[in-house]
């Protein structure tokens, strides 16, 4: 059984009567209240534990969950047991072990590669949204604290040697986003997920030419009409269903890019855009009260789910984390008065936040905007 939480671990040895071997009371003791972290050596210690047992010949392993999944998938995964797009997901992100977030099923897709984030961000709220975003949404957004920017150790190691390159220029900041679309970078300041998601992969070509443009993307998605909700790559939910998803693009860009773009797409009556910069100026093609659906599935004997949403004024709380990131996320691996690091401040200052939608999952082509 993994080691999910100290707290959990200890009560669960007492009760037991275990004798914890001293090795890892050492090794959890500075970590205990980093429950990431704990979580973290929890996978990585009974990764070891099953490979000592494989080697012995035995091919059969047992893991305990206790409703707790993500860590024996984790261990799965390390041993190349499974594979993550082999694991069914019951929503497009994978839900809270809270249990009152059971019945939790929308959410705004600004947060899709910031989870633990977003639940930090909503721990307060009273009820979760289920059915309909617009219905049941909770409009108090915890604060930014430190939180949100705090990384577990190799992570935080594996963004210093991917990102602390020295930067001379917005075309290097450029070539950082570009070489994590490409698969060259397997980190970002913009998300908690280890690389890119499965489905990227199907749009992946048309991101890597929009950052070499300067479109700086931190999420997508494409669209997706009608796709069995088993598919390896876009499927979640039960079985027998059909999956939808209008095609998305989250970007950070320069204000001449933004004018130029905005003018554009006035030909292209499927696109809504929201875009702010860090100081609150906004232009947008839709209401502040607009709510709308981008991920939607269709399952035997129920009604059809939407769990992920574009909501303006939860787009308007995200913008201050998105924005943060550019110093608390980035900028602070440099040291201060660097160059890079000004660079990052000037862009962080200067740039606008964009949340783009394609209303035409069937035809539409989202990035025919951004062609000369």
């Amino acid at each position: 059984m993994p080691i999910n939480n100290y707290k959990g671990f200890l009560r669960m040895t007492g009760f037991c009567k275990t004798k914890i071997p001293s090795e890892i009371t050492a090794a959890l003791d500075p970590i205990k209240d980093n429950e990431e972290a704990v979580r973290q050596y929890g996978i990585h210690l009974g990764t070891e534990m099953c490979k000592k047992i494989l080697a012995t010949g035995i091919k059969t392993l047992h893991l305990y969950t206790l409703n707790m999944d993500k860590s024996a998938i984790g261990i799965l995964m390390n041993l190349g047991l499974i594979e993550e797009s082999k694991v069914s997901r019951p929503l497009p992100w994978r839900p809270a072990t809270n249990v009152f977030r059971v019945k939790e099923d929308v959410r705004p897709i600004f947060w899709a590669n910031r989870p633990k984030s977003y639940l930090k961000r909503t721990l307060g709220w009273d009820q979760y949204p289920h059915g309909r975003w617009g219905d049941s949404r909770n409009p108090s957004y915890g604060a930014l604290t430190d939180h949100q920017f705090t990384r577990p150790r190799g992570r935080g190691k594996k963004l210093q040697e991917e990102w602390a390159v020295p930067l001379k220029s917005v075309e290097d900041i450029s070539e950082r986003f570009t070489n994590f679309c490409q698969g060259k970078l397997t980190s970002s300041p913009w998300s908690e997920l280890d690389g890119l998601q499965p489905e990227t992969k199907i749009i992946d070509d048309q991101l890597v030419n929009i950052n070499q443009k300067g479109f700086l993307t931190i999420n997508s998605q494409p669209a997706v009409n009608g796709e069995k909700s088993d598919s390896p790559t876009v499927g979640w939910g039960g079985p027998g269903g059909y999956v939808y998803q209008k095609a998305y693009l989250e970007f950070f860009c320069a204000k001449e890019k933004l004018d130029q773009l905005i003018e554009k797409i006035k030909a292209f009556p499927s696109l809504t855009y929201i875009a702010v910069n860090k100081d609150g100026e906004t232009f947008s093609n839709i209401s502040p009260n607009a709510v709308n659906a981008v991920t939607w599935g269709v399952f035997p004997g129920k009604e059809i789910i939407q769990p992920t949403v574009v909501d303006h004024a939860s787009f308007m709380v995200w913008k201050d984390e998105a924005f943060e990131i550019w110093t608390r996320g980035w900028g602070c691996m440099f040291p201060e008065g660097d160059s890079s690091r000004e660079l990052l401040e000037k862009v962080q200052k200067t740039y606008y936040l964009v949340s783009l939608v394609d209303n035409d999952y069937v035809q539409g082509d989202l990035f025919a905007a951004f062609k000369i």
